[in-house]
């Protein structure tokens, strides 16, 4: 990527300049497909002479698209980490667009004409209000057993089990429990998916007695931990970040303090992290969440507080 800073009555620290390279970095893990010499990103920072304000430019440019968002904070860190916030929310809008559009070239699988336009009528638009929310949450489950399943990374591609949902949902979107809204269902078909293949995997792997552990420990990166939707308002980073700091070093050790949060969820026990998961992540609430796992609300509540204690245990708070 091609980075550029032009700064105006404010000096760029190195704590500063940190934070922008690595959020610059996240940036461009999350556009494999351009080449890092096709992107482009301009930053502007500027102190404004009234009212001791900062104000960030950024523009993205890529082969199809450019991008530019602005914010305005009382202290320049702040001012910078919003305005990347704002182009990583743009710029995953901007992918997931891409994706519905080379997703919906795929052949419907329905037997008839007449059902096969009312299949793809109603997926049509389920689908492309929940496609990223059910391939984020199968990215996030690949991630999580890899960490704690002894799964070796990749061996399982996300847009290859989410193909694999979509056939099922769109042949068999009759069959979908009266009970369960179609996004909810889904996830409940992608969970059966991935349990599918994960049991596939164990099972030839003690067919041919492989005993040797998968290393998975460093081939996660920042993108892999991210998990959020284009659109969502509240992620990890707004349970941990304080926008009153004005310390670019403490910001930059709640950034940091962030991936810790997101491994530590991804390692709890699986019969507590899939319902906290469901729960906290996803926002469902916990009858949903019992429907989708066939379990109790009261367990699922049970195990939503256990992976809580646990996770302020692992976290030292």
């Amino acid at each position: 990527m091609n980075l550029k800073i032009q700064h105006r009555h404010l000096k760029v620290t190195e704590v500063l300049k940190r934070l922008i390279d690595r959020h610059a970095y996240q940036l461009e893990k999350i556009l494999p497909t351009f080449a890092s010499r096709d992107l482009d990103l301009h930053i502007n920072l500027e102190r404004l002479p009234r009212g001791r304000q900062y104000h960030t430019v950024l523009v993205m440019t890529m082969p199809q698209r450019q991008i530019r968002v602005e914010r305005m904070e009382n202290n320049p860190a702040t001012s910078v980490l919003r305005a990347f916030d704002e182009l990583l929310r743009r710029i995953k809008k901007f992918k997931s667009q891409l994706n519905r559009e080379s997703f919906w070239k795929k052949e419907p699988v329905s037997a008839s004409t007449e059902s096969r336009t009312y299949k793809t009528r109603i997926l049509e638009s389920a689908i492309n209000q929940n496609l990223d929310k059910i391939e984020n949450y199968i990215r996030r489950e690949l991630h999580h057993r890899a960490l704690t399943e002894d799964i070796p990374t990749g061996l399982l591609q996300a847009r290859a089990v989410v193909d694999e949902v979509f056939l099922e949902v769109n042949s068999r979107v009759m069959d979908r429990p009266e009970a369960l809204p179609l996004d909810q269902w889904m996830l409940q078909v992608a969970r059966r998916v991935l349990n599918s293949r994960f049991l596939e995997f164990r099972a030839a792997r003690e067919e041919v007695h492989i005993e040797e552990r998968a290393d998975t420990s460093s081939r996660w990166d920042d993108e892999d931990l991210n998990f959020y939707q284009p659109d969502e308002v509240l992620s990890l980073e707004d349970l941990i970040r304080d926008e009153h700091s004005v310390d670019p070093e403490r910001l930059l050790a709640q950034e940091e303090a962030k991936d810790e949060l997101q491994k530590a969820i991804a390692s709890l026990p699986h019969v507590v992290r899939e319902p906290f998961v469901l729960f906290a992540l996803e926002g469902l609430n916990s009858d949903e969440v019992a429907m989708i796992l066939d379990r109790s609300p009261r367990e699922i509540v049970q195990d939503v507080e256990t992976a809580r204690l646990e996770l302020r245990k692992r976290l030292g708070s």
